[in-house]
């Protein structure tokens, strides 16, 4: 099921919300916690009730585990469920999501013939892996203590974080789920959830899904782009993919809020980053501390020496690229943000300053931009084909062609009109009109956060009346929107 839809609106989301707040307030606790944890199934088997399985599978395997753990504790159990637990989470995220990469690169490298596998990959497979290998790596580690079957279901299978994150942690969860203040309706929370909640839709089916319409374009016609076509195409998709996630994680805080269930940012400012190093303390926040914290650490981190931590960076990000999808764009992408990483230079983020700062900034997303080519194109060639025809130069009209491919659905009857009594000024106005989204949405990146909208201790009458004029524009233009990117991961 799908944020940004008629049914989770008007159907789900108020079913969810009157049994979980009805069942507390009749003191029954346990039979709440078992009525979203229901909901929350019903939320993902939409989608496919085969994947509800598999993600059932994954909770009974780390869960069991973690109950022979806490029968027997000791160091050589310990070590064991770690390394049975790490291969099995491992193992089935690599069947179900690499099977087939590994078969292709396998016939291209020697020649043979083994044939591709039907494999469906379960949605969020790749979310609630790590979310559970966290949990079961901070059991050994003696960290966390067992939980019930009930809170630990609550805490994977929670839906607003279920299929595209943000990744949320067993220690940060759980106890709210087990807070009885927690329990109760509270309107400051609520109202705080919903304004949330319209920001990350706008963010999502208003901008991201207007600006994928000349990315899609753009990448299935790269031989006939011009430079400033290119570079338009380059920089949309750029966009796109930060107001398609960072509007799909409000919309999951926003619900988390409506429940008084607190889920952590996931985004902060990015493209305000002074350095590649300093984008990886924005971006996707909940992946980066996954990965510090369970891969870059225990490879040595920083401890070793400066060659060791430039291997252990690489290493880090080339596993963040893997992960992200099976395909040597996704490679190449965690390659060079990890060279931009260890590229990064020695003097500290805080201590850029006025035009310096600027000039870092711009530098730094001109990058993030380059790399990102890859990870939206189909093959490494491509991506290299679109950076190259931004240098080609020269003018082939195709700019004309992607503001055409982008033409939002509200001025339709404009260029319609136009066509007929003006035809020569369709094509302008279509640019302009895409000039004047890009503009918006470098606005948008430079002004407030979301999350210092909503936070803010006055809320006016004029920011509520935009609140709810970006909702109905919203939920009007829901029909022709796509999924979110991040589901593919």
């Amino acid at each position: 099921m799908l944020f940004h839809s008629y049914l989770f609106l008007f159907l789900f989301l108020p079913l969810a919300l009157a049994g979980w707040y009805l069942l507390n307030q009749l003191k029954l606790r346990k039979a709440a916690q078992g009525y979203l944890i229901g909901m929350s199934l019903w939320f993902y088997a939409y989608f496919n009730v085969d994947f509800l399985w598999v993600m059932l599978g994954s909770c009974l395997f780390n869960y069991g585990l973690s109950f022979h753990l806490a029968r027997k504790d000791v160091p050589g159990r310990r070590k064991f469920l770690l390394i049975a637990g790490c291969l099995g989470n491992v193992g089935a995220l690599a069947v179900f999501k690499y099977t087939n990469f590994v078969l292709e690169n396998i016939n291209a490298a020697f020649s043979t013939d083994f044939q591709m596998k039907k494999i469906l990959l379960p949605l969020g497979i790749s979310f609630f892996t790590f979310q559970q290998l966290s949990f079961l790596i901070d059991r050994c580690r003696g960290e966390l203590e067992h939980t019930g079957i009930l809170d630990y279901l609550s805490f994977v299978t929670f839906f607003p974080s279920l299929v595209s994150g943000p990744i949320v942690l067993h220690a940060s969860t759980v106890p709210q789920f087990q807070d009885a203040s927690r329990r109760h309706f509270d309107v400051e929370s609520f109202a705080k959830g919903v304004m949330r909640f319209s920001l990350g839709l706008g963010k999502k089916v208003l901008l991201a899904d207007t600006l994928a319409l000349a990315v899609n374009y753009g990448y299935s016609n790269i031989p006939s782009l011009d430079s400033i076509s290119a570079l338009t195409v380059a920089v949309f998709y750029t966009l796109e993919l930060y107001f398609d996630f960072s509007g799909y994680s409000d919309m999951a805080v926003g619900v988390g809020k409506m429940f008084r269930i607190e889920i952590p940012e996931n985004f902060c400012s990015p493209y305000r980053a002074v350095s590649v190093k300093d984008f990886w303390k924005r971006w996707h926040m909940t992946l980066s501390g996954f990965l510090q914290k369970y891969v870059y650490f225990p490879l040595g981190g920083s401890r070793k020496g400066r060659g060791r931590t430039y291997v252990n960076t690489m290493a880090t990000f080339l596993v963040s690229g893997l992960w992200h999808g099976a395909n040597w764009t996704f490679v190449f992408w965690g390659f060079l943000h990890g060279l931009g990483v260890i590229f990064s230079g020695r003097k500290k983020d805080g201590e850029k300053k006025g035009v310096y700062r600027r000039l870092c900034q711009i530098g730094t997303f001109a990058y993030v931009c380059m790399a990102f080519v890859f990870f939206r194109a189909d093959s490494i060639g491509d991506g290299f084909e679109l950076l190259s025809r931004i240098f080609i130069g020269g003018r082939s009209g195709s700019l004309a062609a992607v503001a055409a491919a982008m033409e939002p659905s509200e001025i339709y009857i404009i260029t319609k009109a136009l066509s007929l009594a003006a035809p020569g000024l369709v094509g302008t106005v279509q640019i302009s009109v895409m000039a004047l989204l890009a503009v918006f949405c470098f606005a948008a990146i430079a002004g407030k956060r979301t999350d210092e909208l909503v936070e803010r201790n006055q809320i006016g009458p004029g920011f509520t009346f935009l609140l709810a004029l970006v909702f109905a524009w919203s939920v009007i233009s829901l029909s022709g929107v796509s999924t979110f990117v991040y589901f593919s991961f």
